[in-house]
């Protein structure tokens, strides 16, 4: 063990002394050559403000005296600045990091050629926090120096959808042709017929991302999002028909309204008391998305950056709609033995996939500890819909004695109301379609590498299928109960798109490794 310790530190001590009698050799990690004149007469150097004369840094060689504020030597070994610490080898024995400077806390030494305009804003600043944390890039990672990472918390809010009315109730003291009947004296909608709004609702946002050059010219990002879903539900139960709860359509073959109260192939008591209901309906919307961009700058100033992005958007939005009608009716005192019950469910699912190419401008101030980002993108490409449509009706009869009762399904049937086999099953398709994103954000920096956002964000997608779209409230009677159809086949299957949007703040956290 003694032996290979003494030679790994005989090799670093070589190491070292080469990298002394070569230090203008380029750099094999990338790093510009900051030590040569090259880098000393660059205009970013040249033209970087100072407010008071810099002071003069002790040199190893030479009479070679060094502004601290110009180019330095930016990784790796730095014989000029700190020759007592080149000359431990034990110091380079590090992995993806450069080692650290003479002082923890060196906020002197920016160098506009391989600082991000971010940093170099912050350390020129006047209000700047002076801290051991403000380490100026040569000594971090060269390679986690250009990745950085972004947390959101999103506040959203998302577009509504039309819904037909899907249970409405009727006063006791109703006609028997007007319960649950749209439009008749009495009937009142308790779910749908009006706009299920997508409300402001949390949500999150990760981005991550990679600078090919350390002044940030050049980068890769990826970033997920997603809202926690947008519920609306309702549910009612009902006995004795106090009130009465119904089912409302469109009658296909009279075009007349109409409804039901027991699902068939049940019917309605002779004695109301005998009826129990409970009707239920539920509607979701889940919204989330991914994007993967190359960012190239188009105009680079020392403080302010035009980045051409482009790259790959997926977008995803998925939409269902349930509703479920539960009736039990008594033989003999209400809630005794026998009882019937009749379920009957119909089941709406949209889901929509976006994929698509995207192009788009991004546009970057930076001010002291403060910058402001304004972002604009196209994304062209096809949804793809998906929709699937079910339902079905379990009648069921439960006998013996209430301490010992015995369920037995007497029939399954088909459909449920608005669900029927004329428009049942799964239905795909491809759409050509767009989709937009325009933000703002404002971010300050809280130290050198931590960045605080807040910001706005409008998106929109042209193509999506919604659930509640796809429902056709005209429907064959026949069909009710398992019947066979007679006549106009209805409900039907017909895809109906429209706008999507979301749009919302937030407020956010980036760090720059």
């Amino acid at each position: 063990m003694a032996v290979w310790r003494s030679s790994l530190t005989w090799i670093c001590w070589l190491g070292a002394c080469s990298a002394v009698i070569g230090a203008d050799a380029p750099d094999p990690l990338g790093y510009p050559a900051s030590v040569g004149e090259a880098v000393r007469d660059t205009e970013a150097v040249k033209d970087a403000p100072r407010a008071d004369p810099a002071p003069q840094v002790p040199v190893a060689r030479g009479s070679d005296v060094r502004r601290a504020d110009e180019p330095q030597v930016p990784g790796g070994l730095d014989p000029w600045r700190v020759p007592d610490f080149a000359t431990d080898p034990g110091g380079l024995l590090t992995w993806f990091r450069e080692p650290m400077p003479a002082s923890p806390c060196d906020l002197d030494l920016v160098d506009p050629a391989w600082t991000g305009p971010g940093e170099l804003a912050y350390h020129q600043s006047s209000c700047r926090c002076r801290c051991a944390r403000d380490h100026t890039r040569a000594f971090r990672s060269e390679l986690l120096g250009r990745l950085w990472v972004d947390a959101e918390y999103l506040l959203w809010a998302s577009a509504p959808q039309r819904l037909p009315p899907l249970i409405t109730a009727s006063p006791s003291t109703a006609a028997p042709a007007d319960v649950g009947v749209v439009g008749r004296p009495g009937t009142v909608v308790l779910f749908g017929g009006d706009e299920a709004f997508g409300p402001m609702r949390s949500g999150g946002r990760i981005t991550g991302g990679y600078w090919f050059d350390p002044a940030q010219h050049r980068g890769v990002s990826a970033g997920w999002f997603g809202l926690t879903n947008a519920t609306s539900t309702t549910a009612i139960t009902s006995r004795g028909g106090a009130p009465w709860l119904a089912r409302p359509y469109v009658d296909a073959v009279t075009g007349q309204p109409a409804a039901i109260i027991v699902p068939p192939p049940g019917g309605v008591p002779g004695d109301p008391a005998l009826l129990a209901q409970a009707l239920a309906a539920t509607q979701t919307t889940s919204f989330s998305g991914v994007d993967v961009r190359y960012q190239h700058a188009l105009a680079c100033g020392r403080f302010h950056r035009r980045y051409l992005t482009g790259g790959w958007k997926f977008l995803m939005l998925d939409d269902s709609l349930v509703v479920q009608d539960v009736a039990v009716v008594s033989t003999g005192t209400p809630g005794g033995l026998p009882r019937e019950a009749f379920s009957s469910a119909d089941v709406f699912r949209s889901l929509t996939r976006f994929n698509g190419a995207e192009l788009g401008i991004v546009e970057r101030w930076w001010r002291e500890r403060m910058s402001l980002q304004v972002v604009g993108t196209v994304a062209l490409g096809a949804s793809s819909i998906g929709t699937s449509i079910g339902g079905g009706t379990i009648a069921t009869e439960t006998t013996g004695t209430p301490g010992d009762t015995t369920t037995t399904v007497t029939g399954v049937t088909p459909g449920g109301l608005l669900a029927q086999p004329t428009n049942m099953g799964s239905f795909d398709t491809s759409l050509l379609a767009a989709a937009g994103e325009v933000g703002i954000a404002a971010d300050y920096a809280i130290w050198s590498q931590c960045r605080l956002s807040i910001g706005y964000t409008f998106l929109w997608l042209t193509t999506v299928g919604r659930a509640a779209d796809q429902v056709d409230i005209a429907v064959n009677p026949s069909q009710l109960g398992g019947g066979a159809l007679q006549g106009v086949p209805a409900p039907v299957f017909d895809l109906r798109t429209s706008i999507f949007w979301a749009q919302g703040v937030s407020v956010g956290l980036e760090y720059q490794f």
